[in-house]
Order: C-alpha cells, then sequence, then structure tokens
C-alpha cells in the first residue's frame, strides 16, 4: 500500500512538472533569477534548474496583455540587462550566449517599433468615429425610417430635436349672451436632425438626415 502511494506521488509529480514545462514551452523567453540575485534569461526552459522553475516568469505570457508600448518598454528594459550583464561576463561561452540573446531582443524591439508605427499610420488614415464616407452617404434615400439609418450608419454624433405644428382649424362659438370663443386645433410632430460630423482636418464632411414622423425628408452634406 505505502509503495503505491509513492509511486502515485511520483507520477503526480512529474505529470505536474511536464504541464509546467509545456505551459513554459509556449513562451519565447524566460526569466529566473538565482539565489545570488543574478537575473537569467533563456529560451529553452529545460536550462532552468528545477528549485527556481515556480518562480520563471514567461515574458511573451506577459506580453499578451500589454500594449505596444509598454511591450517596447519592457524588451529595451530587458536590453539593457543583457548589456550590463555581458559587462561583467568573463565565460566566452556564456558571452556569445548572451549575444545571442541580445540580438533577438533587438530584433524584437526594432519589430514592436515598426508595429506602433504602422498603427499610428493606419490611425490616422481611418474614417473618424461617426463620419459617413460618400461611397456609403450616397444610399440614403428619403423614406428610409430611422432604424435603417442606425443600422447602417450607427449613432450620429450630434442629434437635434424640434417640435413642428402642423396646420389646424380654428373653430368659433357664440355664446346665447352674444360672446365669441374660439378653438384652435392642430396636430404637432418630432423633426429630428442627425448629424454625423467629419474632421475637416482630413479633408471630411458633415453629413446631415432630418426625419420628420420618423421617416428621411432631407439629407444634406455640410462643406
Amino acid at each position: 500500500m505505502q509503495t503505491t502511494r509513492i509511486i502515485l506521488i511520483g507520477l503526480l509529480a512529474v505529470m505536474v512538472s511536464g504541464l509546467m514545462m509545456f505551459e513554459l514551452s509556449h513562451a519565447e523567453i524566460f526569466k529566473w533569477v538565482d539565489e545570488k540575485g543574478t537575473v537569467h534569461f533563456t529560451e529553452d526552459p529545460a536550462t532552468i534548474p528545477e528549485k527556481y522553475r515556480e518562480k520563471t516568469e514567461s515574458r511573451t505570457m506577459e506580453e499578451d496583455l500589454m500594449s505596444i508600448e509598454q511591450r517596447i518598454r519592457l524588451k529595451q528594459k530587458e536590453e539593457a540587462e543583457l548589456r550590463e550583464r555581458l559587462k561583467r561576463e568573463k565565460n566566452e561561452a556564456e558571452i556569445r550566449r548572451l549575444e545571442e540573446q541580445l540580438k533577438k531582443i533587438s530584433k524584437s524591439v526594432e519589430k514592436e517599433k515598426r508595429e506602433a508605427e504602422r498603427k499610428r499610420e493606419e490611425a490616422d488614415r481611418a474614417p473618424s468615429p461617426g463620419y459617413i464616407p460618400f461611397e456609403k452617404f450616397k444610399y440614403v434615400q428619403k423614406g428610409m425610417t430611422e432604424a435603417e439609418v442606425l443600422s447602417r450608419f450607427g449613432p450620429p454624433t450630434r442629434l437635434e430635436e424640434d417640435e413642428l405644428k402642423s396646420k389646424g382649424n380654428i373653430t368659433g362659438n357664440v355664446s346665447p349672451s352674444g360672446s365669441l370663443s374660439a378653438s384652435y386645433k392642430g396636430t404637432s410632430h418630432t423633426v429630428k436632425r442627425y448629424y454625423y460630423i467629419g474632421d475637416r482636418s482630413k479633408g471630411e464632411q458633415t453629413r446631415v438626415i432630418t426625419f420628420e414622423k420618423g421617416k428621411v425628408v432631407s439629407y444634406n452634406t455640410i462643406y
């Protein structure tokens, strides 16, 4: 019974260790600190001494939750740490290993910078929130409902509402005493204007769609 328990515990330990190594194997670079406080980086988790594996940090797993700017700062910090280690290192084999790691991190930093620049350029080219390009605006038609406009173009940048009274009838009555009383009977409805405002610095125009009784009655562009 005791032997069986020992075997089960051993198998469980192997499974846990294997699972840990599997999780770590999906990361790019691993960081661990030895008992002297020296920081180590490696791409092969098998080279990490077993007693330090529980405290190993996976840079990729952390980076998945970071912005590009944060990742650049993190990798630049690692790059600086590696350069400092190179200055102190005497072992030639370790120097070569550190130099290879430094090259990879430097390339990664440059890649992240290019990606950040690409995203900034895309943001500059992207239409402003709420703006309707002409190739979409040309499909607006009189009689479209508010629901149709909202589903096609989304909510407007600004909404204006006015109360509009329609023509009615005036009726008069003469009382037995000879006094005259009059009353007005008419209806009113709401006029809505949707403003989809563009950024003039990007050459965008502002589109205005007017609704009466929930349907489009006019639409135009403000330059």
